[in-house]
């Protein structure tokens, strides 16, 4: 019988989630824990002229090839970096499933593979552990794309519509590559800096 937890998150946009299999002799346990400086918890204001932005910074390692997969570490989740998956559920039945990117299905994007979760630096982290021994890490970011919609104002950031109404929504105006500068936006004047990646999502709130 499996059963799935998940525990409150730290900001509207980060998700702590805990699920236990029970197997033959080990317990594994598989969690989903909002990373400190996530985007959600980390917004700055600076003021520039002639306009205002509103600077998010959030990081995440660059991925190697040196990096182990999820079949390597023989995670319960068969993701590799690049693939993206929807995380989610509720409190007493969270869920992580494999999902196309930039789909409806999708919320976050597999930014690296690692051995522990204390290694990741990004807006999600999702492990597995026995016994308190962690067997592998998936680190994740939100599934940006352009032209698309985020809500970032409940217990997942969910992709919408972008005419519908959101608590806390993003449009995705572009993502700039080679760059940490959000002035560099020409459309938006607001956006998520990832400074690791050297990544900007600029981005218009509604």
């Amino acid at each position: 019988m499996i059963t799935l937890r998940r525990a409150a998150g730290l900001a509207a946009a980060a998700v702590a989630a805990v699920s236990l299999i029970a197997g033959c002799s080990d317990d594994v346990e598989l969690r989903a824990v909002p990373e400190a400086g996530s985007s959600a918890t980390s917004t700055t204001e600076s003021s520039t002229s002639p306009t205002t932005s509103r600077t998010t910074t959030t990081s995440a390692p660059s991925t190697t090839s040196g990096s182990p997969s999820a079949s390597d570490l023989d995670l319960e989740v068969d993701a590799e970096v690049g693939d993206c998956v929807l995380l989610g559920g509720t409190v007493d039945d969270a869920t992580i499933d494999e999902a196309t990117c930039g789909s409806f299905d999708s919320n976050y994007l597999v930014v690296d593979i690692v051995t522990t979760s204390d290694e990741c630096n990004s807006d999600q982290s999702y492990y597995e552990s026995i016994r308190g021994n962690e067997l592998g890490a998936l680190c994740l970011d939100i599934d940006w794309q352009v032209d698309d919609c985020m809500d970032l104002g409940g217990e997942d950031p969910k992709r919408i519509d972008c005419s519908d109404t959101a608590i806390e929504g993003e449009k995705v105006t572009e993502i700039l590559e080679g760059t940490t500068d959000v002035n560099e936006c020409s459309i938006s004047d607001s956006g998520f800096v990832y400074e690791e990646r050297e990544m900007v999502v600029c981005s218009d709130s509604f």
